[in-house]
């Protein structure tokens, strides 16, 4: 998770051990004594398993619970802001634009210009220009730097993609519309901080720790780089409770994007999506008073197949604040199915009731986010 990712690695590959015992305990009726050390849970006492199984009850309350408050912690939907619809002020108008708005066109002024990857010389060269030609722009940095859309490329798999590029203002003339554009500035400082309050709770009776805390916080990895900001995501458990990690990230200074986007269709890795994920839909609230505008998606689901039948499956929300598209909220419940066959008996997606929930929530950051009401906290 968000840290949890290595615990849920080795908690989930422990559960989906209890649920296999369990299908045997339908078989055999008994439960012999076993002792599994590897993370959060552990077998208890050694006791027959009834036939009807209690966590299959605990699973339908927990169902209830999740549908009775789909958002993650500290967020509300807008409009249920005061019992009250509430507009969506200058934040969404950003990131919506009208279609009818004109685009902001720069025209190549030299027999010759070098589109380059970032806003410096010192960047690559990705594309060549000619006098006359003309390209779409989003705004200009204050060193002179005009953002430029799009070009073909591939990346490190050979998929085709699009990247925005750069252009010197000695080499082009802006239009009105791009001389009207506000100055481009980094999303996030130098000196980035964050820090996230993580909880994990176990759906299992038989779990020696039914809850568990961590931290997971920033540090700026390496700040030579000229475009990308390399942050290292430290997640620090409670005592005896989970395995410490560290996560690698990489976010381009001025676009806020992750330099390698998430491959593995697991949505809770995606903690920066960039400026203007999506329009405002909720508000998140900082333990310090503030408010934040944020777009928060329908529900997500992800499927990973492990082995021997089993399917680990993820359902949850994640809310990103939509100034810079830094994760703000999120939570999500991971469970484990069984297809196959086990002594004669045949399973499809068989569920035994073992769950896990992790919430996670910003606490703190640095980052100049979409901030509508700024109560200080007393």
């Amino acid at each position: 998770m968000i840290s949890a990712e290595k615990l849920m690695q080795r908690s989930g590959h422990l559960l989906q051990t209890i649920t296999w015992l369990r299908v045997t305990i339908r078989k055999r009726g008994v439960l012999t004594c076993v002792f599994l050390g590897l993370s959060l849970v552990l077998l208890a006492a050694c006791v027959p398993i009834p036939e009807e199984d209690p966590n299959l009850a605990l699973a339908q309350e927990v169902a209830e619970v999740e549908e009775e408050n789909a958002l993650p912690p500290g967020v509300v939907p807008l409009e249920r802001v005061n019992g009250a619809a509430v507009s969506q002020g200058s934040v969404e108008e950003e990131a919506a634009p009208s279609e009818s708005t004109a685009p902001a066109i720069l025209t190549v002024r030299r027999p010759r210009a070098n589109i380059r990857s970032g806003p410096s010389i010192d960047f690559q060269i990705v594309a060549r220009a000619v006098e006359g030609d003309t390209f779409t722009t989003t705004g200009r940095t204050a060193e002179g730097w005009w953002r430029v859309c799009c070009f073909d490329s591939e990346d490190s798999a050979g998929v085709e993609t699009t990247q925005t590029a750069w252009m010197s203002q000695i080499v082009v003339t802006p239009d009105e519309n791009a001389e009207a554009l506000p100055t481009l500035i980094p999303l996030f400082p130098e000196d980035l901080a964050a820090s996230w309050n993580v909880q994990y709770e176990c759906g299992s009776r038989r779990c020696a720790v039914n809850e568990c805390s961590a931290v997971s916080r920033t540090e700026i990895h390496n700040d030579r780089d000229l475009r990308w900001l390399a942050i290292n995501r430290i997640v620090t458990w409670e005592e005896a409770c989970g395995e410490d990690s560290t996560w690698p990230h990489q976010i381009d200074r001025i676009e806020g994007t992750e330099r390698y986007p998430n491959s593995t269709g697991l949505f809770f890795f995606n903690y920066w999506l960039g400026p203007r994920p999506g329009i405002a839909n909720a508000l998140f609230h900082l333990e310090s008073g503030e408010e934040i505008e944020v777009w928060c998606s329908d529900e997500q689901v992800a499927e990973v197949a492990e082995e021997s039948g089993w399917t680990t499956v993820y359902n949850g929300l994640t809310c990103h604040d939509v100034r810079t598209g830094m994760l703000v909220s999120m939570q999500y419940t991971k469970r484990w199915f069984f297809t196959g066959e086990f002594e004669g008996d045949k399973y499809d997606r068989a569920y035994f009731g073992d769950f896990e929930v992790y919430k996670v929530k910003l606490d703190q950051t640095n980052a100049l986010l979409a901030i509508v009401n700024a109560r200080a906290a007393e």
